[in-house]
Parts: structure tokens; C-alpha cells; sequence
């Protein structure tokens, strides 16, 4: 009987060891799902002598910043509180290895908000990943501008919000259409996309401002007012605070302006 436990065993331990040998090991299986899953990882500091609050949040993204007029296209983005934690506090934000092209040139940006309203910001472009940056990066914030929301002039809500430019393009008007938003007191917004009608949500407070986009008529338009709609979508969907000068309205990601408003006389 001893000799056939023995036997058992040790036929167990050599199909272990080919399976290991064959790279079938759960740390090989481990080492390929990691790399699967590149990521830009670091820490995020300021030079401020002063505490976060506990409800701080931290928002890190990863940008295309190839296109020209110095747009950037989000390719990867990461939210997280940062539990009563003090600077520097590390981050590790993953991407897609598909959305990576060589040739283009990305950077990591981040932020630091409380209850919407930004605190810190990046304002140094650290460049990664391609063209023989890294991908492990030091971001040193800077305080955040204390400008007003509104300055003297419209507020954000009961105004017709003609849009003047969107992603750094002139707005387009073709065969009468106009782009243009309408914020209610109620949290409601109704507008156009020069093409389309579009509705939804929004959610405005000290300088921040959310939109949830709802229905969106379906018609088909000429090529520059789809090309707008696309942008003008876009800019709505990522707006994270505005700001209010006189008759003009911009609405912001962060610092990145994403698209330009100005006054009319509600219709």
C-alpha cells in the first residue's frame, strides 16, 4: 500500500511541475492579466501649507493631447475620495493599450475638487507612456484661481445661452438654426443642437455644473452641423464648472474651456 502512495504522489508532483514548466502557473496566469492592463501611476502633491477636508475628491485623467488648438481627448479617467488622506497621496489610473497610438503625445491631469468646487489643479503638463516619457509621474498641483462664478451680468439660469463656439470652432448656422441652451430653475435644460433638440438635467452649485443629457430629437442635418452636434454633446457631457462674465458663459472641464455662450433676450 506504501508503494502505491508514494507512486501517486509523486506522478502528482511531475504533472505540477510539466504544468508549471508549460507556463501554466497561476503566476504566470497573474503576471499576464497585470499586463494586460497597463497603467500611469504616481503621487499628487501641492505646495500649500494646508489640510484636505475629509470629503476631498481627486480626479485623475489620462489625455490625447496631439489634436490641435491644444484640445485634449480623454482616454481614461479615474474618481476617488481620498478618506481623510494628506499630500502626497499616490494614484494608479489604467487604460486601454488599444487607445495608445506611438505617434501621439499624452498627459496626465489632475484635479482636486470638494463638493464640486475645484480646489487644486494641474497646471504643469506632464507627458507619458510615448515618445520616451514615463509612466510613473510626480504632479504638483497649484491653488486654484478664487474667481466668482458670475461675475455682474446674466445668470446661468432663465437665459438663452447662444452658442458662440464649441471646441474651439466657430458655432455653425445653417438655413436659420442656432445653438443654443436654456437652463429652468428647476434643474432642466432644453436646447439645440443646430440640428437637433436636445433636454436633460443639470446640477449647479458655487461655480460646478453638471449636465445629465436626456432625449435628443434624431433628425440629420448638413455635415458641419453634425460635426457641431457631436462637439457640442461632448463639451455638455463632460462640463465640470462654468464661469460668467458680463453677457458671456463658458462652460469648463476643470481649466480646459470647452465651449462659449453668450446672451440673447428669452424668446
Amino acid at each position: 500500500m506504501t508503494r502505491y502512495g508514494v507512486c501517486v504522489v509523486g506522478i502528482a508532483v511531475l504533472a505540477v511541475s510539466l504544468s508549471w514548466a508549460r507556463g501554466a502557473s497561476p503566476q504566470s496566469t497573474s503576471a499576464q492579466t497585470t499586463a494586460a492592463q497597463p497603467s500611469v501611476s504616481g503621487t499628487i502633491v501641492y505646495r500649500e501649507r494646508m489640510a484636505l477636508p475629509p470629503d476631498a475628491a481627486i480626479e485623475v485623467k489620462l489625455q490625447d493631447v496631439s489634436g490641435t488648438g491644444g484640445t485634449a481627448n480623454t482616454i481614461a479617467e479615474s474618481v476617488f475620495a481620498t478618506g481623510g488622506k494628506q499630500v502626497p497621496i499616490s494614484f494608479q489610473l489604467s487604460y486601454n493599450p488599444s487607445d495608445i497610438n506611438p505617434a501621439h503625445k499624452y498627459q496626465v491631469q489632475a484635479n482636486i475638487r470638494v463638493h464640486g468646487k475645484l480646489l487644486f489643479t494641474g497646471v504643469i503638463p506632464y507627458l507619458v507612456i510615448t515618445q520616451g516619457n514615463p509612466s510613473q509621474v510626480a504632479l504638483l498641483l497649484e491653488r486654484a484661481p478664487d474667481k466668482p462664478a458670475q461675475a455682474a451680468g446674466r445668470k446661468l439660469t432663465d437665459t438663452n445661452w447662444k452658442l458662440v463656439q464649441v471646441n474651439g470652432k466657430a458655432a455653425v448656422v445653417v438655413e436659420g438654426s442656432e445653438a443654443h441652451l436654456f437652463l429652468e430653475k428647476k434643474e432642466m435644460f432644453t436646447g439645440s443642437t443646430g440640428c437637433n433638440q436636445i433636454t436633460g438635467s443639470f446640477i449647479a452649485s458655487e461655480g460646478a455644473l453638471q449636465f445629465t443629457p436626456g432625449g435628443m430629437t434624431m433628425k440629420m442635418c448638413a455635415q458641419p452641423l453634425m460635426e457641431q452636434e457631436q462637439a457640442l454633446v461632448a463639451a455638455i457631457k463632460t462640463t465640470t464648472n462654468y464661469h460668467i462674465d458680463g453677457d458671456a458663459l463658458e462652460l469648463l472641464n476643470g481649466t480646459q474651456p470647452l465651449a462659449q455662450f453668450a446672451a440673447k433676450p428669452k424668446q
